[in-house]
C-alpha cells in the first residue's frame, strides 16, 4: 500500500450486525471496507478487492477462522497482508492456532470493536507494527519468546509480567519512535479495558528498571522510546 492510498479492510464474519458495525465505524475512519458474510467466499472476494489488512471470525462453518488464515497465507500475494482476528474465543489454545497460521493479532470481543478500530489504525495509519505470528524474535540485545512470555536480554532471562512483556514487545517491533502512554494503552488494549494511562507509566517504570535506563528513555514531552542496543556500548564500539 502506496501513504497516499486509501487503505482497504476486509472483514469476514457471518455476523451480519458485527459486519455492519465494522464497516460503518472504519468507514468513518476513512478507510475502505468490504465485508464477507460467507467464509467460503472470503478467498475469491480477498483476490479480487486486494485488501491491506484483513479481519477474520474464529468460529464461522468450513471454512473457519483458521482455516482461512492458514488458506491467505499460502498465496503470495497475502504473505505481507494485516490478518487480524475478532473472536469470542479467549482460550490460549485458539490464540497460539491463529498465531502459528499466521495471524498478526487476536483482539477478543469482549474487549470492544474500538480497541480493533484503534489496531487496524496503528497499522495502516501511524505505520506501526503490531504483529504476534513469529514464536521468537531478536531485536538488538533482546530475544522475544511469545509463547512463554520471556525476554532475554544479553543471555539473562528477565522476569516480566504479561503485560510489561506485551509494552516491551511492541515498543521492540516500533524502536525508535516515540510512543505516549495513551498510544500504547491503544494501541495494545483499546480504551475498554481496566487499564489507564497511569498504568501503563508504572508498567513501563517497572520495565525500565529491569532492561536498564539506556533502553528505554522518555522524551520531554513525555513519550517514550525504545532502543534496542545498549547506546552506551555502541558508543564504545564506535570510538574503538
Amino acid at each position: 500500500m502506496k501513504r497516499n492510498e486509501v487503505p482497504k479492510v476486509l472483514i469476514v464474519d457471518d455476523d451480519q450486525d458485527i459486519l455492519d458495525l465494522l464497516a460503518y465505524n472504519l468507514s468513518k475512519e476513512d478507510f475502505r471496507v468490504k465485508t464477507v458474510s460467507d467464509s467460503k467466499k472470503a478467498i475469491k472476494v480477498g483476490k479480487r478487492f486486494e485488501p491491506d489488512l484483513i479481519v477474520l471470525d474464529l468460529m464461522m462453518d468450513h471454512p473457519n477462522g483458521i482455516e482461512l488464515c492458514r488458506e491467505f497465507r499460502s498465496f503470495r500475494k497475502f504473505e505481507k497482508t494485516w490478518i487480524f482476528f475478532l473472536t469470542a474465543k479467549s482460550d490460549v489454545y485458539f490464540q497460539h492456532a491463529a498465531f502459528e497460521t499466521g495471524a498478526d493479532d487476536y483482539i477478543e470481543k469482549i474487549m470492544g470493536l474500538r480497541a480493533l478500530t484503534y489496531k487496524i489504525k496503528a497499522v495502516l495509519k501511524e505505520h506501526l507494527v503490531i504483529s504476534k505470528r513469529l514464536p521468537e524474535i531478536t531485536v538488538g540485545d533482546f530475544i522475544f519468546r511469545r509463547k512463554s512470555y520471556l525476554v532475554i536480554q544479553g543471555g539473562h532471562e528477565l522476569k516480566l509480567s504479561k503485560p510489561e512483556f506485551e509494552l516491551l514487545y511492541f515498543m521492540a517491533q516500533n524502536e525508535n519512535i516515540a510512543l505516549s502512554a495513551d498510544h500504547l494503552l491503544y494501541y495494545l488494549w483499546g480504551s475498554e479495558v481496566y487499564l489507564t494511562s497511569s498504568t501503563i507509566d508504572n508498567y513501563l517504570a517497572l520495565v525500565k528498571s529491569k532492561i536498564g535506563n539506556e533502553y528505554l528513555s522518555q522524551t520531554l514531552s513525555g513519550h517514550y522510546v525504545f532502543h534496542s542496543s545498549s547506546r552506551a556500548s555502541s558508543t564504545s564500539a564506535n570510538n574503538a
